[in-house]
């Protein structure tokens, strides 16, 4: 009986019997009995083998997926901008828009009455009301600007890192 059992499986010049061989794509592994086994327990031996090799190979395909999942997520943390670029360029904008707002209140400062008469005085009012009223409108929205940037940021920055949540 044990001839009929092990008729497809290969043997050595040494007598030993080759059980599995793996593909050249896999590790390869090669496990052999010697011609001694009992042919029951050469059978069990097998089917528990064969059980271990379908188990390690399920457990090696599912941690190809998961490290095909975390190279997946490394990539996108890495094209993702860093909070700080984020806060560095809402800056950027910052100290920019308020170049223009000293320019303005550089011009308001400068700007003179003419002294000849009363309407001129006049003019002058509302030109400096309105001077005053387009500065002040520009140095809030840049601020508010500001303000709701690295709020965004502070926002994004605790929800990656899981700081309150």
């Amino acid at each position: 009986q044990l001839k009929s059992s092990l008729e497809g499986v290969r043997m050595t010049a040494d007598g030993i019997f080759i059980i599995d061989e793996s593909s050249p794509t896999e590790n390869t592994c090669v496990c052999v009995l010697s011609q001694a086994v009992d042919p029951s327990d050469l059978s069990c031996s097998v089917r528990a083998l064969q059980q271990d090799l379908d188990e390690l190979k399920s457990v090696n395909e599912s941690l190809r997926k998961e490290n095909h999942s975390l190279r997946e997520q490394l990539n996108t943390a890495r094209n993702r901008p860093s909070c700080d670029a984020e806060f560095a360029r809402a800056l950027k904008v910052f100290y920019h828009s308020m170049t223009s707002v000293r320019g303005q209140l550089q011009r308001l400062r400068r700007h003179r009455p003419s002294e000849s008469d009363l309407l001129g005085l006049r003019l002058f009012v509302d030109e400096q009301s309105h001077l005053l009223r387009d500065f002040s409108e520009q140095l809030e929205q840049s601020v508010s600007t500001l303000k709701q940037d690295v709020a965004a940021i502070v926002r994004r920055k605790r929800e990656r890192s899981g700081i309150w949540s």
